[in-house]
């Protein structure tokens, strides 16, 4: 995975941004490390949860046309975003974090039995059934054992029956549990930020575009969500040369 960014050290040197575009990497640890032209090594550190970087990395698989990597992590982050929202309802009772991780590790290899704990929990959180969406199932199942190569059409659709159900358990948390997806997203992020070592430079970034829970508001659609983000990476790339050259003029008058 890959984010955007530039170097926060340059910018605490010189009063204002180097205007450097870095293109930083990260993997199963949502923390990006890099060294800038100047020579400052960075650890960027993503807010994103596991699902949200799973959902981004979806939709680049499905936009390079790789549709059996974008429905194996469309399934992914579906099954992710239950482990999250499992942690937000614990933590809303108050649930001691080791208990938790300890119970959690319980269940960590068997979706099954995680799907079971989201459903109770939503039970006592919200008092109505969750209806878990079985056609979403069926084709996870097609693709991951028996698998089947999906056409970009599928695929879409696909996406688009998870979406939908992670935007609207989404906008259930941020009215009930608001703080404690706050509570959840801050431990995961101080988590990241034991793992850095005390010699680099560390700072923060929202992370994922795709779907932020940083965002005051989500795309209610999987349609408006990908437009918006074909838009960023669009600006992005058409940005990238004008600020490299406004970089440049600025290392030039520093000699």
């Amino acid at each position: 995975m890959k984010i955007f960014t530039m170097c926060m050290e340059c910018q605490k040197e010189l009063g204002h941004p180097s205007f450097e575009p870095i293109l930083a990497d990260y993997y199963d640890e949502p923390v990006a490390h890099f060294e800038c032209g100047r020579g400052h090594i960075c650890a960027l550190m993503l807010q994103s949860q596991k699902f949200e970087i799973l959902l981004e990395s979806a939709v680049n698989a499905l936009l390079a046309g790789y549709t059996l990597e974008a429905s194996s992590t469309f399934s992914s982050a579906y099954e992710r975003f239950f482990e999250f929202v499992i942690s937000v309802f614990c933590s809303k009772q108050k649930v001691d974090k080791d208990e938790l991780a300890k119970t959690f590790k319980q269940v960590s290899r068997q979706s099954e039995r995680q799907l079971g704990a989201f459903l109770y929990l939503y039970l006592m959180e919200f008092g109505v059934n969750y209806q878990i969406n079985m056609d979403i199932i069926e084709f996870r199942n097609k693709v991951i054992h028996k698998g089947y190569i999906p056409s970009p059409d599928e695929v879409e659709k696909f996406a688009e029956k998870i979406y939908t159900e992670i935007y609207q358990v989404t906008q259930k948390l941020k009215s009930s549990c608001g703080e404690d997806i706050q509570n959840v997203v801050q431990a995961s992020l101080l988590e990241r930020s034991k793992s850095v070592s005390g010699q680099v430079a560390k700072a923060t970034s929202t992370g994922a575009s795709f779907f932020s829970l940083s965002h005051e508001e989500q795309a209610p659609t999987f349609d408006s969500a990908i437009a918006s983000y074909k838009e960023v990476q669009k600006a992005i790339k058409e940005s990238t040369p004008t600020l490299k050259a406004l970089g440049e003029i600025i290392k030039a008058r520093e000699h």
